[in-house]
């Protein structure tokens, strides 16, 4: 896991990127795709 960013939308915890890409929740698991992050209002 590389530098955090951002923050989960189901338990708000940081995102982290993934070594398969896009980023994930190591909380509750949550993948989250590059796409995805870009759309998403910066928190």
């Amino acid at each position: 896991m590389n530098h955090p960013y951002g923050r989960c939308e189901n338990c708000g915890n940081r995102l982290y990127e993934h070594v398969d890409g896009g980023y994930r929740c190591p909380n509750c698991e949550t993948l989250y795709s590059q796409d995805t992050i870009e759309q998403s209002p910066s928190v």
